[in-house]
């Protein structure tokens, strides 16, 4: 079985490319994406956005009305994909989930990804997922120890 995929930036002098970063095949598989930012008045800002894959495979987000106070500024973009169950449930849920910078191309917004975490069902299942997040729960709630009990 797979495992889940998290990847960051290089944090080295060469940034990595959009392909070296992001699975196309994977990005392609979501409809659209919601970009969120802080705006010039701090506060978080988000949007939904059609996007296309260009022929290198770099994502490119058709432009929100709001697009003009998110330039330069670190997005996030989230593509996720739920199916509900009429009786109740759901299935086939998948994110991913970009972080990065937005320039202008060609009439769209060209996403240029830092970061990306993404999570697929049926590549690693819900109840396995839970199970290894349980480290990174504790080590959180055990950072918080100390101003419970101040």
């Amino acid at each position: 079985m797979e495992e889940r995929r998290y990847f960051q930036g290089s944090g080295g002098s060469r940034p990595l490319t959009t392909l070296e970063l992001v699975d196309p095949d994977r990005v392609s598989r979501f409809r659209y994406g919601i970009v969120t930012w802080i705006d010039k008045d701090g506060f978080p800002f988000s949007v939904a956005t059609d996007f296309l894959l260009s022929e290198n495979g770099e994502i490119l987000l058709k432009k929100p009305s709001a697009y003009p106070t998110m330039m330069g500024a670190s997005v996030g973009v989230l593509f996720n994909h739920i199916t509900g169950i009429p009786t109740g449930g759901y299935t086939d849920r998948r994110y991913m989930l970009v972080w990065g910078r937005v320039s202008e191309d060609k009439g769209f917004l060209k996403l240029h990804p830092e970061e990306v975490s993404e999570w697929d069902e049926k590549i690693l299942p819900f109840d396995k997922l839970c199970a290894a997040a349980v480290p990174q729960g504790k080590k959180y709630l055990e950072s918080l120890q100390p101003s419970i009990d101040a």
